[in-house]
């Protein structure tokens, strides 16, 4: 793994509070080869929340909120591994759950 790499999610950036543990379970789901942090905008949005938002020509974008913050990931994922990926992030982190 490259050096910024650690437990599967690239550390060389910031992230938002309380994204770092969400996204090493992210790291940890089969078909999932890298999670990149991306760029961090600020909102309105409140509470915490991860969703997916498109596929990439790599493989997942998504995008997580806290408490006024938004933070893009991407996710490197093969194309036949993108489906249940994708299902599999919703289950892990859909509201209530």
């Amino acid at each position: 793994m490259p050096k910024h790499f650690k437990k599967g999610v690239k550390r060389e950036h910031h992230f938002l509070k309380g994204l770092e543990k969400p996204l090493e379970e992210i790291a940890q789901i089969p078909g999932v080869k890298k999670v990149i942090p991306g760029r961090i905008y600020a909102s309105d949005s409140r509470g915490f929340e991860i969703k997916v938002t498109r596929e990439t020509q790599t493989g997942l974008k998504l995008v997580a909120k806290s408490d006024g913050s938004v933070q893009e990931v991407f996710l490197v994922v093969d194309k036949k591994d993108r489906a249940w990926v994708k299902g599999r992030i919703e289950m892990l982190f859909r509201k209530g759950g």
